[in-house]
């Protein structure tokens, strides 16, 4: 019987740890996948969306936004004409949720923007106008709140 050399030794090892390989995910075959391996997620090129819920409102109205398509678990800025509002959180699909509170804000066109980093930005824009309706987020819409105008809340004093 022949003598097995050292480069065939490895070579039989690797191929065994291979073949092996595939055996440990045989129970894992018929689990549910939770998210598609694409070019852009392994490259980091995304192409998200930011919605509205009610794109034209006044001046006090509290607009409902949500993002998809954004890197999962990551921080994301809002900006309101390049002015940092705030930062969210996306979930494990990369969505987030959130709303701008536009009470004491001007009338006005206002470009809103989710941005993770550089390749993860959309813009979606709001009008605020002199008359129109009083926009309120959707029943059970959750996010934090940012405001767009410069509102001061000061508590009351009363003399009794």
């Amino acid at each position: 019987m022949q003598r097995l050399s050292r480069d065939q030794m490895i070579r039989l090892s690797l191929t065994a740890v291979i073949l092996l390989s595939g055996w440990v995910m045989v129970p894992f075959i018929n689990m549910p996948v939770r998210a598609a391996i694409t070019w852009q997620t392994l490259i980091g090129v995304y192409e998200p969306e930011l919605t509205v819920n009610e794109p034209l409102g006044m001046s006090g109205s509290i607009f409902a936004f949500t993002g998809s398509s954004y890197p999962a678990n990551s921080q994301a800025t809002v900006f309101a004409d390049g002015d940092p509002l705030g930062v969210v959180t996306t979930d494990g699909d990369g969505m987030a949720t959130f709303m701008i509170n536009t009470a004491g804000a001007a009338n006005g066109h206002y470009n809103v923007t989710l941005e993770v980093n550089i390749n993860a930005a959309a813009t979606t824009g709001i009008e605020l106008v002199e008359e129109g309706p009083v926009v309120t987020p959707p029943p059970g819409f959750t996010g934090p709140t940012f405001n767009l105008g410069h509102v001061i809340y000061l508590p009351s004093i009363t003399r009794e």
